[in-house]
């Protein structure tokens, strides 16, 4: 089957920004106006659906949808954003959209995108700070996360104490990867990389040409106080503590 997602950015640009109330309420109706079309059959879910809500993630003022790679459905969803924008004042950002293939032709593909009038993106892609595609994340598609940590390696915690660089790095660098620990499993080599700026941070400070100095094992640094350790998380064990909601 071929289907597409269509990344739809809201232009919020207008006379007076609505009051966040009244932008969750607008973001509800789409949900609503779209769930009312599928239910005409004037769109078709891509992919059988457990729930009976049409596919559609939003998350302020940026929309992820989930549509058939089928012209007809791709006019009608145009002309129902723009029937929604000039009752809310929520008009959708082209220029700014993009479409993301799946298994679609790239003759097909130019069609579409000519067709809704965004540009073309190819996967995988940053969704809310987080890799999104169909297939499973590399390494490369963290580095935004793993810079992060680098970056948070501050000047200043060359002149702390041990205590000093261990609360730094259980309240400032290791939270960090608590967001994206949420929703993916992390690969070995990223969790690598993130424990070697933490040890970085505990032994060293932020000085990379400072060798050596590490007092104890990182396998009993990370092991919790009561058991002889400094009580700082193991990221492969919290990695599947918190993907166990899923």
């Amino acid at each position: 089957m071929e289907f597409l997602a269509n990344s739809l950015t809201v232009n919020r640009e207008i006379l007076s920004p609505p009051p966040p109330l009244l932008f969750v309420l607008a973001a509800e109706l789409l949900q609503v106006i779209i769930n009312n079309a599928a239910d005409l059959n004037l769109l078709i879910k891509p992919i059988p659906q457990p729930m009976d809500d049409f596919p559609i993630v939003q998350y302020e003022d940026d929309t992820l949808l989930l549509l058939q790679a089928d012209t007809d459905q791709l006019v009608f969803l145009k002309a129902l954003l723009e029937n929604f924008a000039e009752s809310t004042g929520l008009s959708v950002n082209y220029a700014k959209s993009q479409m993301y293939p799946i298994n679609v032709p790239h003759e097909k593909l130019m069609d579409l995108a000519e067709t809704f009038g965004c540009e073309i993106g190819s996967m995988p892609f940053t969704y809310l700070g987080l890799p999104m595609g169909t297939a499973k994340p590399r390494i490369k598609d963290f580095t935004p996360l793993m810079d992060r940590v680098e970056r948070r390696l501050s000047a200043c915690s060359v002149w702390l104490s041990y205590s000093g660089r261990l609360e730094m790095i259980n309240s400032a660098i290791t939270p960090i990867s608590t967001y994206a620990m949420c929703t993916i499993k992390l690969p070995k080599g990223v969790i690598e990389n993130i424990d070697r700026a933490r040890k970085q941070c505990l032994w060293r400070g932020n000085s990379s040409e400072k060798k050596g100095g590490n007092l104890v094992a990182w396998p009993v640094v990370i092991q919790p106080k009561d058991k002889g350790g400094c009580g700082i998380l193991n990221l492969r064990l919290q990695n599947d503590a918190l993907l166990m909601k899923h």
